[in-house]
């Protein structure tokens, strides 16, 4: 696969598009909520990990990566080589990406009851004023690799739901959850294959036969 560029045109590793998605969506928390505002507030431990309680925390954890159902079987893509280094022009025939959506559990710990309402409360709102993460908020290796604009949508689950998904940590009760959806997320393939190039085409033209009317002889009148 033809490497991929960032905007400052250096290589970047397509391999880390989870991590720094992650990376910018607690960015963007530790930018907006004040209580979060420490490097160390914001962490990716599943809930299960986390035993204390005497700073503010939010566990942002990566509980489910889905495949998108809508942008499956997306065409490849043709990308041109320039010539150079006595090697000449080509054309590489790139599969699409694996697209993917990313379902986050989030869950806020405070010094205090009162203050855990406070950070759902913020949590809620952001992500209402902030619908997707893009501009200021990506960096340049989710821009290289097709993930400029990438949307934040609360997802709906029952209390049955949920309450399973904490079933899967044991010996914690159950605490204020929600759920957020980030969607598309593309993650470059590594197959790509060289495709045929016309380089030269030759071509035998001959000029139109002269017009005799209609064919079967002329029209009555």
């Amino acid at each position: 696969m033809p490497p991929l560029s960032a905007e400052d045109g250096g290589p970047v590793d397509a391999g880390q598009v989870i991590f720094r998605v992650s990376s910018a969506l607690a960015r963007l928390i530790r930018s907006h909520i004040g209580e979060l505002a420490a490097d160390s507030a914001v962490v990716f431990d599943s809930p299960a990990d986390i035993d204390s309680y005497d700073d503010n925390r939010l566990s942002l954890f990566l509980y489910r990566i889905d495949q998108n159902p809508w942008l499956r079987n997306l065409p490849p893509t043709l990308t041109r080589r320039p010539a150079g280094d006595g090697r000449p022009a080509a054309l590489t025939s790139v599969a699409a990406p694996l697209v993917v959506d990313l379902i986050y559990m989030m869950v806020p710990y405070g010094k205090s009851s009162e203050l855990e309402l406070v950070l759902g409360d913020k949590l809620v709102r952001l992500f209402h004023d902030i619908a997707a993460l893009e501009g200021p908020w990506s960096d340049p290796l989710l821009r290289a690799t097709g993930n400029a604009s990438i949307d934040i949508v609360p997802e709906t689950e029952s209390f049955h739901v949920l309450r399973d998904v904490w079933a899967g940590f044991p010996g914690k009760s159950y605490r204020l959850t929600k759920l957020y959806r980030l969607s598309p997320v593309r993650l470059p393939s590594g197959i790509s294959t060289a495709a045929d190039m016309v380089e030269r085409a030759d071509g035998d033209f001959a000029p139109p036969p002269a017009d005799h009317g209609p064919v079967g002889g002329e029209l009555p009148p």
